[in-house]
């Protein structure tokens, strides 16, 4: 009756650590205490069963295998620091040869050659699954480092596609979308457009006095322009406005708003106007532009953002070419 107590109270326990792995957070937050104290509890009821057992009881010899399978579990199959199982086995082995000595009276005779031999047997198998937890450790250790390094790698790998489609979509320059960009957003905005029959509104902007520019000043001086013109666009419109630099010296604005009226557009025109204009400095010189633009607008002027970009186009075209007159008049005047 006595064996039946340790055999019910390990049953109890691994019922009781089966429960608590359903506590996951709790379970392996706790994990080294919670298996420490399993394995510290069977190795109690292993050694009170071997206390009791007798020498010719068929148990005695399975409680000695059940001892050496909680040791090598120990090691083994579970992830416990290689010190907590060093200290399980030792205590192990200690209570077992101590119960065989002085209890068993095992010390004398053939029975203290099969006590060697059994403590030598321990001792093996401590050696072995000692061994085998540190191989095993090691590779998991060397996958979880293979594991972190692919990831790692996966991640640049990722980003650095990221950064390329990103840079794909955007001027390197002044960081406004560019022509691709652009064409794919106004798709957009114009099927928007269809679907809630109300209009969308491109201004097509031309620098004038660009050239001149660049070709006294240098390229320094050209992008310095088009980082500052960028930059005041972004300020003259709305948020939910888009802006994109299609090349060169050429910029785009594409309302997307769906109320708006056409004197809300000339406003906007006369305050892009105004900013590009404003002087510029870069290294004691005043750099100065203004903006030649042209105006289309679905569904009036075209049905495809192909067709609007080329009125638009061809409108800043006629608005440059008054300006030129304007201003070859305005001098022959001073002259005359």
């Amino acid at each position: 009756m006595q064996l039946y107590i340790p055999r019910v109270a390990n049953l109890a326990l691994y019922a009781f650590i089966y429960y608590l792995t359903y506590k996951r957070e709790f379970f392996l937050k706790h994990y080294n205490n919670i298996l420490m104290s399993g394995y510290v509890v069977s190795g109690i009821a292993i050694c009170f069963a071997i206390f009791i057992a007798r020498d010719g009881d068929y148990s005695h010899g399975m409680y000695f295998a059940a001892l050496m399978v909680l040791v090598y579990n120990s090691f083994t199959w579970s992830y416990l620091p290689m010190h907590y199982s060093v200290i399980l086995g030792a205590l192990l082995l200690v209570s077992y040869a101590m119960i065989k000595i002085y209890i068993h009276q095992d010390a004398s005779g053939t029975h203290f050659l099969l006590f060697i031999g059994q403590v030598f047997y321990l001792i093996s198998l401590i050696t072995v699954a000692a061994t085998s937890k540190i191989i095993r450790d090691n590779l998991i250790k060397k996958n979880l480092l293979l594991q972190k390094k692919l990831t790692k790698i996966a991640k640049a790998k990722t980003q650095e596609a990221e950064r390329h489609a990103k840079l794909a979509n955007l001027d390197v320059l002044t960081g406004l979308p560019n022509r691709r960009s652009m064409r794919s957003r106004m798709r957009q905005a114009l099927a928007e457009a269809k679907q809630s029959n109300t209009k969308l509104t491109l201004i097509f902007i031309d620098l004038n006095g660009f050239k001149i520019i660049n070709d006294n000043f240098g390229h320094d001086s050209g992008d310095r322009v088009l980082e500052i013109t960028a930059k005041r666009l972004l300020q003259t419109t709305r948020k939910e406005d888009y802006v994109a630099r299609l090349g060169g010296d050429e910029f785009l604005i594409g309302l997307k708003t769906n109320c708006f009226s056409d004197q809300f557009v000339k406003t906007l025109c006369e305050k892009v106007k105004n900013s590009v204009s404003a002087p510029i400095a870069f290294k004691g010189q005043k750099l100065q532009v203004d903006a030649s633009i042209g105006i289309a607008q679905y569904p009036e002027d075209g049905d495809s953002i192909e067709q609007l970009i080329k009125v638009a186009d061809q409108r800043m075209y006629i608005n440059k070419q008054n300006c030129k007159i304007k201003r070859t008049s305005a001098i022959s005047e001073l002259l005359s």
